[in-house]
């Protein structure tokens, strides 16, 4: 494939401030982002945040070229809007993102020190670390830019890992070329896996993980009729509570590093997990208690979820036994 005209993908993570600015009143500033850069830029809902986060996502789509210079001005605006914060106490309410402008003056905010996150595929992680975090470590030294990567436990559910840069929005901008340049290299580039900017209901609809099976018990056999009722289709859904009991020393496998899985477990299902506490074990056991509680739909995809986890978490291979590092995926997603 000719290298001008690969497409590739970057995600930012945007708190619903700096998402207002980049979108303008009534959209203008994001059309006129679209304009000048030529690349795709698609944002979640105001109350669409990324699983574990309360930022919302920015999916930037298209040539190399035209989502370096959308994630150029991505940054720019960052950084403007760090500036007037420090300079007003906080308060950005009277600054006006305007891209032309950013555009014609890009490098004049490239001194101002600011932190901002994107994610990119799990699968496409080694190649930006390289070996031994080399790549990465590289990057961040040519940059004078702070890195960081969210590890491979981090990533089981949405299957992304988050880069995570600090320092002058110039060191920002260059550090994320070099991580697009990389990922753009391979001969064929690692796409999300979700394409999107949702990570709930999506995901729920793909499984299908409980409505299939609701609906084939609610259909009637062939020929008879449906018994339906308006007060039946309008009925309330029935939260449904899940118990399970798990070895104490597996929980850790269902928390993940500082509660990161379960915050994606509780993220993508919709439903309320609640783990007992040390010491506090199913009768006769030294088994904790786990318990799920939500829709239906809700409580089966979580649970699908932690039984996956613990499935995983004990029947991978010992290291050293030269097993090929295999990316996990949902329910083969």
């Amino acid at each position: 494939m000719d290298s001008n005209t690969k497409k590739i993908s970057l995600k930012f993570l945007l708190s619903n401030s700096l998402t207002g600015s980049l979108i303008g009143t009534q959209g203008k500033a994001i059309k006129e982002l679209i304009t000048i850069t030529d690349a795709k830029i698609n944002v979640s809902s105001a109350s669409d945040f990324y699983p574990g986060t309360s930022e919302r996502v920015i999916l930037l789509s298209g040539t190399k070229e035209a989502v370096s210079l959308a994630q150029t001005l991505l940054w720019e605006m960052i950084g403007l809007m760090a500036k007037h914060s420090a300079e007003n106490g906080g308060d950005t309410r009277l600054v006006e993102w305007n891209p032309r402008t950013a555009f014609e003056s890009l490098g004049s905010n490239d001194s101002v020190e600011v932190t901002g996150k994107f994610s990119i595929p799990a699968a496409a992680g080694g190649v930006v670390l390289g070996k031994g975090g080399e790549t990465l470590r590289g990057f961040s030294s040519q940059t004078s830019t702070r890195v960081t990567m969210s590890g491979k436990d981090e990533a089981l559910f949405t299957q992304e890992r988050i880069v995570t840069l600090s320092g002058t929005v110039g060191g920002c901008i260059a550090c994320t070329d070099l991580i697009l340049n990389k990922l753009h290299e391979q001969s064929e580039i690692i796409p999300f896996i979700n394409r999107g900017t949702t990570y709930t209901s999506p995901l729920t609809s793909t499984l299908g993980l409980l409505g299939a099976e609701s609906r084939a018990q609610r259909r009637p056999p062939r020929g008879e009729p449906r018994k339906e009722s308006a007060e039946a289709a309008s009925l309330p859904v029935t939260d449904t509570t899940i118990t399970l009991s798990v070895p104490d020393e597996l929980i850790g496998n269902i928390f993940g590093r500082q509660g990161s899985t379960m915050r994606e477990i509780i993220a993508l299902s919709g439903a309320k997990v609640v783990v007992s506490p040390r010491g506090e074990y199913a009768e006769g056991t030294t088994n904790r208690i786990v318990t799920i509680t939500g829709t239906p739909t809700a409580a089966q995809t979580a649970h699908l979820f932690i039984t996956q986890r613990l499935h995983e978490s004990t029947s991978s291979p010992a290291k050293g036994e030269g097993v090929a590092d295999e990316i996990w995926r949902p329910f083969g997603l």
